[in-house]
């Protein structure tokens, strides 16, 4: 009864209400029904770039990924776009830049022969996936896989092949962050380098032993 009578009195209240304080009296019938405000901040313009995030920035947000999925790599996406969304609009452009320069040197046919293996087979497309999960890794893996491919036979967990996801990661973030699509940035490397492999005979075997021991078909 009582909270009908303060209904009331704030209807009524409206009608006689001078208009300076109409808005604030709105507030007060808005949560008598529980009626949540609405955001109004604007979202952020989107410019193009083709600028790279600062190496160690970029691997600080991977680390963060990786130690707050502890090894999930399905949370290690979610986790990568709250990092990315804390970030401006063109901080995330430039991440992505960063993240795709990376993918680009690692388009050699002896990370294709590696990610074959691991895999038992790879397609183009599971060979770009394989390089975005490459790099969600993190900076050691990473180097020390462009050193040596071989040391990637000391992967614990490689997710079973499952390697799509990361890649996509700064672009969905970048369309919530301002409603569109993000820019093209830098021209990322889509020119395959080294000498090609067969999938036949013993050429993967041979060209990296520790792999195919540990991952190659028996």
């Amino acid at each position: 009864m009582r909270q009908l009578l303060l209904i009331l009195f704030v209807i009524s209240s409206l009608g006689c209400s001078s208009n300076s304080n109409t808005q604030k009296e709105m507030g007060i019938f808005d949560k008598l029904f529980n009626k949540k405000e609405q955001s109004t901040s604007p979202k952020e313009p989107a410019q193009n770039s083709d600028k790279l995030m600062d190496a160690d920035k970029f691997w600080r947000i991977i680390a963060t990924t990786i130690a707050n999925s502890l090894g999930n790599y399905e949370k290690q996406q979610t986790e990568l776009e709250k990092e990315l969304l804390k970030l401006t609009a063109i901080e995330i452009l430039e991440f992505d830049n960063k993240f795709r320069s990376l993918r680009g040197e690692v388009y050699n046919w002896d990370f294709w022969a590696a990610a074959y293996i691991i895999n038992g087979g790879c397609s183009d497309d599971c060979f770009s996936d394989f390089r975005g999960w490459l790099i969600g890794q993190g900076k050691t893996i990473f180097e020390n896989a462009i050193k040596s491919i071989e040391t990637l036979s000391e992967l614990k967990e490689t997710n079973n092949g499952d390697w799509e996801g990361l890649s996509y990661v700064p672009t969905d973030a970048y369309e919530k962050k301002t409603g569109n699509t993000i820019p093209s940035g830098i021209r990322e490397n889509t020119e395959i380098t080294g000498k090609e492999w067969s999938e036949d005979g013993d050429d993967l075997k041979n060209k990296y032993p520790k792999l195919w021991t540990k991952f190659g078909v028996q």
